[in-house]
């Protein structure tokens, strides 16, 4: 059997008790940067394409794998696909 590798975590290693306040966190802090690049008149391509550009490579860099990587986006995306549903049906609600 093949012994397995072991990859040195990012940050200070995974505290899962901590993970849900941490995303929340995280997402926020992402939120109130944007809106302050919109407010600052950046270009909103350029300012999403960059921030995600940073975030990706840091992900992929510190992921064990490419499969991991890809699974990981995919994850995100598809969780982003459905808050954009979730609103939209939020919205036709009222």
């Amino acid at each position: 059997m093949k012994e397995r590798l072991k990859f040195k975590p990012l940050g200070k290693g995974y505290n899962v008790d901590k993970a849900k306040d941490d995303f929340e966190s995280a997402a926020d802090e992402m939120e109130a940067l944007l809106d302050r690049f919109e407010q600052a008149g950046y270009n909103s391509g350029a300012a999403m394409g960059g921030a995600m550009q940073v975030i990706i490579f840091r992900m992929a860099n510190g992921a064990p794998n490419a499969a991991t990587a890809l699974g990981f986006m995919g994850s995100c995306m598809s969780t982003a696909a459905i808050m954009i549903t979730e609103a939209d049906d939020d919205e036709t609600e009222h």
